[in-house]
């Protein structure tokens, strides 16, 4: 079955050379997923296009980010980002950094601002399946040195953060019960993506754009053209620092940015 292929039957499938086993995966949870694919593909040189036979993988690339081979993936909800992780995990790649957007409960965490998950908790149904024991799985990366030389002047806010699997299905009382509980943010994709990469023994750090605080009366669905630009920008200031701690860590031998 699939649990048992190894990293040689990846690599074939996939057609990946040994030398282009990526030393860095970066995923942005999103359901633009080939909107963002195309953007980001422009951020990189000697492009391989990733694809699994029977539409198994799409919207995957490695390519080449200074010296460093760097895999990108879009990705949507808990099981797309475990499968992600799960391949390169066996193929060896020793870091990943999930971007993508969150929505804030925090007070001041606003639409426009950027959030660095310390840990996540589990409410999703993927991580179950790689992590044995407990419900939380801690970030082993930050990014304040790498905000700092990108120039970031977007605040980075650290706390906690619950990983949900059901977008429509988050109530008030929900919403109001996480922050009780001391969750800053709530996102779909970093809870399974930090258990997936804890299994394979993988450094792992989220950085995410604020959409919203739906206890500030707002949500994911309200039409606020006032701050589309502040998403915006805190969404490029995102990938540029995602980018940058791929480099440094690369230059450094993976210890520039480790918690």
């Amino acid at each position: 079955m699939l649990r048992e292929l190894t990293k040689e039957d990846w690599m074939k499938m996939l057609g990946i050379p040994q030398a282009r086993i990526p030393q860095a995966l970066v995923m942005w949870g999103t359901r633009a997923l080939k909107t963002r694919y195309a953007a980001m593909r422009e951020r990189f040189t000697q492009v391989l296009d990733v694809r699994a036979p029977n539409g198994l993988l799409e919207d995957v690339l490695i390519g080449s980010l200074g010296d460093a081979d760097v895999a990108y993936a879009s990705v949507y909800g808990a099981p797309m980002a475990s499968e992600v992780v799960h391949v390169f995990g066996m193929l060896g790649t020793p870091l990943v950094i999930q971007i993508g957007t969150c929505g804030g409960f925090a007070e001041g965490l606003e639409a426009g601002g950027l959030f660095v998950p310390e840990e996540a908790y589990c409410g999703e149904g993927a991580s179950q399946y790689y992590k044995t024991s407990g419900k939380t799985v801690a970030a082993t990366l930050t990014f304040a040195d790498e905000a700092e030389s990108c120039g970031c002047r977007i605040p980075l806010t650290t706390g906690r953060m619950y990983t949900t699997s059901a977008l429509f299905a988050e109530s008030r009382d929900d919403i109001e019960r996480w922050a009780q509980q001391g969750f800053a943010a709530v996102d779909m994709e970093t809870a399974a993506t930090f258990s997936v990469a804890e299994h394979f023994g993988m450094d792992r750090g989220a950085l995410l754009a604020v959409f919203d605080n739906p206890r500030g009366r707002n949500h994911i669905l309200s039409t606020e053209s006032d701050k589309e630009a502040s998403r915006a920008a805190a969404q490029r200031a995102m990938v540029d620092i995602a980018l940058a701690a791929i480099e440094s860590r690369v230059q450094t031998g993976g210890e520039q940015g480790a918690a």
